[in-house]
């Protein structure tokens, strides 16, 4: 029977072309973060376009303004870059998180099993009925504004789907032979999870990492859209869609550059996602589709 091409690539180690796109991506939308200081100051208004009631924003193009500016007069070149690094802080640091929170609940409830099953499972069955906006919402109402409040709640909404993708896989992996062999051998519950069970499901979390970004860079984009994000004047692509909103009859700039910037970080995530996968055939059931 022929093999598949995934399939010879992860055999041969080879890197599939959505992993290196997916990459190559990122890797741009990295460098456009980290350059955000050499694009000048999102903070700084053009007091002659910006504050003036009969001024319009600068169109893409304008001396000085490569990408024009928004309605009170600021750069949206700088403002972009800098938006760049909140979706990149909020994408690696609350999918790290809520993965690390998602995997020890799934970890300890698949190998434990009795009551700390039932109860950690049907706490996570709660985290995944919840309203995710209106969850948001109320959370953020609690909480002071700024990057911190928008990494508590995704990382309080987004760790159910992990705990229960991992707890699934540790079902599967609970009477193999090597966990028996390490219980048979005197090991403790904690060293099992820890050093036989844990390099089994790593990849599995690497794999849902950068699929569940994705969620992480809209899911901000959109509670910063509703004022439950990230606070101007602190610039974030979420916020700056929300300007742009009132202005997209004579400035459709100011929403169409953020929603390319958000929708070229999702893609490469996604194919980041989808090229993991493709060098591991087994792990097929895990998709951005279901996140």
């Amino acid at each position: 029977m022929t093999a598949s091409g995934s399939e010879r690539r992860a055999r041969t180690g080879g890197i599939p072309p959505t992993l290196a796109i997916g990459l190559g991506l990122l890797l741009l939308v990295t460098v456009f973060a980290l350059a955000a200081p050499l694009f000048g100051n999102p903070y700084e208004q053009d007091l002659i376009h910006g504050l003036s009631p009969t001024a319009l924003p600068l169109g893409i193009g304008s001396p000085d303004y490569p990408l024009g500016s928004d309605t009170l007069g600021r750069a949206q070149l700088p403002r972009l870059a800098y938006g760049a690094r909140v979706s990149l802080i909020v994408a690696l640091v609350s999918s790290a998180t809520s993965i690390l929170v998602g995997a020890t609940i799934g970890i300890i409830a698949g190998y434990r099993g009795g009551w700390a099953e039932q109860v950690l499972m049907r706490f996570t069955d709660m985290g995944l009925s919840l309203p995710t906006t209106l969850a948001a919402l109320v959370i953020a109402a609690l909480l002071p504004g700024g990057i911190l409040r928008v990494l508590v709640i995704i990382t309080a909404l987004f760790w159910a789907y992990p705990a229960r993708l991992i707890y699934g896989e540790v079902l599967r992996l609970r009477h193999r032979a090597f966990v028996e062999a390490a219980e048979a051998a005197g090991a403790r519950s904690t060293t099992v999870m820890r050093r036989h069970l844990l390099p089994h499901l790593s990849p599995l979390m690497i794999t849902y990492f950068p699929l569940n970004a994705v969620s992480a860079v809209l899911f901000e984009a959109g509670i910063s859209f509703l004022g439950a994000g990230v606070n101007p004047p602190t610039p974030s692509w979420g916020n700056m869609i929300s300007d742009g909103e009132s202005a997209i009859v004579y400035a459709p700039h100011l929403l169409i550059e953020p929603a390319i910037c958000i929708l070229l970080t999702t893609m490469a995530f996604v194919l980041i996602g989808e090229g993991l996968k493709a060098r591991n055939p087994d792990l097929a059931r895990v998709s951005w589709l279901a996140v």
